[in-house]
C-alpha cells in the first residue's frame, strides 16, 4: 500500500467545523480516494444545522480543502491495513 500525507489548505473554511482534527494526517491506503475516506471516517463529526448558514460538509474528501500527496517516509510502514498512521488515534 501507499502512504499519503493529507494537509489542510484553508482552515478558515467553515466546513472544518465538521472535523475533530484540523492538522496534517498520514494515512496508509491503496489510493488517494481511500486515504481521504480513511481520514474522513476517523475525523468527521456531525454538526448542527444553523438556519441561514448553509450545510457543512466534512473537509477530508474535498481537494479544495485538503491536499493529498503520496510520500515515501521510512517511519511509516507500507504493509498493513488502510488506517490513520499519524496522529495516533
Amino acid at each position: 500500500m501507499a502512504v499519503w500525507a493529507l494537509t489542510p489548505l484553508d482552515l478558515t473554511d467553515a466546513n472544518w467545523e465538521a472535523s475533530s482534527h484540523h492538522g496534517p494526517v498520514v494515512v496508509r491506503a491503496p489510493n488517494e480516494q481511500e486515504a481521504r475516506a480513511v481520514a474522513a471516517q476517523a475525523f468527521d463529526v456531525k454538526t448542527g444545522f444553523r438556519p441561514g448558514q448553509g450545510v457543512l460538509f466534512p473537509p477530508w474528501t474535498r481537494a479544495a480543502l485538503v491536499r493529498a500527496e503520496r510520500v515515501a517516509d521510512p517511519r511509516f510502514a507500507t504493509e498493513g491495513p488502510a488506517e490513520v498512521l499519524e496522529p495516533s488515534l
